[in-house]
């Protein structure tokens, strides 16, 4: 049975002159007794607003788990975790100041039939129906994101081939440990990551090694134009270095033919000196004997 909320028109009827609605409960000639009366009324209305306000926190914070759960990247998104963790951390504390507050409301009520009894036991009803589809709808969405996690790791059970119990599963689902396979793939990824760090340093060293070689090449092919065109040069200088060898070897003959020379013409100037002076003598001795 649903009921409708008289909260706005119950509090502009109590702030009406003359009692409003409340002069049937109120003695004419007590103002005491009615403002009293009007008092407990407005502490009412104001306590059912506090958890009013405290229920439509529960219900964003609903909306709030329901929002980050839809995002494709949550399972993947640390930040996203930590904000539905911390909107379920809220909406429990919310829930518990609620439920106290319920209590302490409830205790307040009593069985007259004046109208702060009616009116505080109306409101409790409304707040409590109020309190409990709130709750539910908070209990629906928490229930689907753990559906989703179980789901999540059982194929990732499935894919990692683990042999994983219902227990092992619950345990992992309460220490909100659901990426097996995402571990996995990450230790791969870590490792695959090691070795195309080598392969790449190992590309630089070669990349290096080819800079070197090419560089050695430019050189040699430096060397080997300037030879070309300098090769006109050296060919004449190796054509007059023979020639000079040749020469040597000639000179080094012609030497020995003019050392040949000279004692031949050494021996015939001591022969002729030698027959000069046997002439003169013997010219000299005809002189002195005649």
């Amino acid at each position: 049975m649903r009921t409708r909320d008289r909260l706005a028109e119950l509090q502009h009827l109590a702030s009406g002159a003359a009692g409003g609605v409340y002069c049937d409960t109120v003695q004419p000639g007590q103002p005491d007794a009615a403002a009293k009366h009007d008092a407990h009324i407005q502490d009412i209305f104001r306590e059912v607003e506090r958890m009013r306000g405290w229920i439509h926190e529960l219900d964003n914070n609903t909306q709030l788990i329901r929002r980050l759960h839809s995002d494709p990247t949550f399972h993947t998104n640390k930040n996203l975790q930590e904000q539905l963790d911390a909107a379920v951390t809220a909406s429990n504390a919310t829930g518990l100041k609620v439920s106290g507050a319920l209590r302490q409301f409830e205790g307040r009520l009593s069985a007259r039939n004046d109208a702060a009894a009616r009116i505080a036991r109306l409101q409790y009803a409304a707040c409590r129906r109020l309190y409990a589809d709130a709750l539910q709808r908070h209990h629906a969405a928490l229930d689907a994101v753990r559906a989703h996690q179980l789901l999540l790791l059982q194929h990732q059970i499935q894919l990692t081939q683990l042999s994983v119990s219902e227990e092992e599963c619950e345990a992992l689902l309460e220490s909100n440990n659901i990426a097996l396979f995402v571990d996995n793939v990450r230790a791969e990824t870590a490792e695959a990551r090691r070795a195309l760090r080598d392969v790449e340093a190992r590309h630089e060293e070669l990349a290096r090694l080819e800079a070197a070689l090419r560089d050695v090449r430019d050189l040699f092919t430096q060397l080997a134009h300037l030879v070309a065109q300098q090769q006109d040069q050296v060919d004449s200088v190796e054509y007059y270095a023979l020639q000079a060898t040749e020469h040597v070897g000639s000179g080094g003959t012609q030497l020995l033919k003019g050392t040949v020379s000279r004692t031949k013409a050494r021996k015939k100037k001591f022969g002729l000196i030698v027959c000069l002076a046997a002439g003169f003598a013997v010219v000299l001795l005809v002189l002195v004997l005649t």
